[in-house]
């Protein structure tokens, strides 16, 4: 072995450093956020509950909220409800920029229910959530920002009180959630963090611990977009979310009354084209397969839809198609993800929907998008190339 001069052995390079997971640990906390409102009498109106400021606490994985709420008077859920006793939900970074949202709490729903980041996915049928018709009830919607915990992807920096995550929630009318007729309205909201402490520098054995999540700086946005659709056929642009990986892609019908009621009998069959650029993510595809694919997806075998109900099979959401791009690996389950298969756009791409919609009137067709803004990479060049560069979520290869 060659020696320096003054016999110093040259030095060894520095090894790879750990995983991040390996010098953290994953953490609860509750008690932060714990909010009340009461009508006294009657229905309580759309109100803005006071912002939950997030405190500085590590790398925050998910934010989950608890709802409770007691009535009198009142009827069974509507077919939103319970979940639209949220009028609005907003997560804004930082810049007050916003990350999820802001949409309305069934939108919320869905996302938990459709986006793959449980074994369990839909909170109508978990052990958490009960309605006892008229009285009381309650259920758990989280806001995630880990989109796979594995490695983990996607946690966002939550380490300075003078510039933090803030939360917006606002209720809607009690009655639009929980039918009329009330006579007095209360609901109670309790939010918990989830999140990962700052990684030790090394392990017991000395070697180098990375101190942050791999591709630092990426983030998972859930956006809303919408377009008119008339009965008959369209062939119509959708632009929500271009310019970014898509992860997921979901559209919610709701009809000319502003219901979900015909979702399915309006909804194309076959739906004749949904285009990517020059060429055809799907053609002619028909609902029963659309319905099947959903369910072997998601495990959710119910013919019946808008299932509700602790320890209930679930079904599909009445009206509600996704578009999964990330089941590429085990059970090709959505949320089983290596991110190789996200769909990369560009602000001006085209994605244009082709199909005829049945019934009457102007129907709303809503695109429920989930982006992933890629960080740690892309190297020199302007913001959009860096946001496409997907390398950094997966290794490089």
């Amino acid at each position: 072995m060659q020696r320096r001069a003054g016999g110093q052995q040259p030095a060894k390079p520095a090894g790879r450093a750990r995983s991040f997971l390996v010098g953290t640990q994953n953490v609860y906390e509750g008690g932060d956020y714990d909010q009340t409102i009461s009508s006294g009498s009657g229905s309580f109106a759309a109100t803005p509950l006071p912002p939950w400021q997030l405190q500085s606490t590590g790398w925050l994985a998910r934010l989950r909220f608890y709802f409770t709420w007691t009535t009198t008077g009142g009827t069974a859920a509507t077919a939103d409800g319970p979940f639209n006793f949220i009028g609005t939900v907003q997560l804004n970074d930082v810049n007050n920029e916003a990350i999820f949202g802001p949409f309305n709490g069934y939108v919320w729903f869905v996302i938990n229910k459709y986006g793959g980041y449980y074994f369990d996915d839909d909170p109508s049928t978990t052990s958490a959530y009960a309605i006892t018709s008229g009285t009381s009830g309650q259920f758990v919607l989280t806001i995630p920002l880990e989109i796979v915990s594995r490695d983990p992807i996607g946690p966002v920096a939550s380490v300075n009180n003078t510039a933090s995550l803030t939360v917006l929630l606002v209720t809607n009318t009690a009655s639009t959630a929980i039918a009329s007729a009330l006579t007095a309205s209360s609901l109670r909201v309790r939010g918990l963090q989830e999140f990962y402490w700052e990684p030790r520098k090394q392990d017991k054995q000395g070697r180098q611990i990375s101190g942050q999540p791999p591709a630092n700086g990426t983030t998972q946005y859930w956006t809303q977009g919408s377009i008119p659709v008339p009965a008959g056929t369209i062939n119509s642009q959708l632009i929500t979310g271009l310019g970014y990986p898509f992860r997921e892609y979901l559209f919610l019908l709701y009809d000319s009354g502003g219901t979900r009621a015909t979702g399915e009998t309006d909804w194309p069959d076959p739906l004749t084209g949904l285009k990517f650029e020059a060429n055809f993510l799907l053609t002619q595809y028909n609902k029963g397969q659309w319905q099947n694919d959903i369910s072997q997806s998601l495990g959710m075998p119910s013919a019946a839809f808008d299932t509700r109900g602790a320890g209930t099979v679930p079904g599909k959401e009445n009206g509600l198609y996704p578009l999964f791009f990330n089941k590429d690996f085990f059970m090709r389950r959505p949320g089983s993800e290596t991110r190789r298969t996200y769909l990369v756009t560009s602000p001006g791409s085209n994605f244009i929907i082709n199909g005829t919609f049945g019934g009457a009137g102007t129907h709303t067709l809503y695109s429920i998008v989930n982006y992933v803004a890629p960080g740690g990479g892309g190297g020199a060049g302007n913001a959009m190339a860096r946001h496409q560069d997907t390398a950094m979520l997966t290794g490089g290869s």
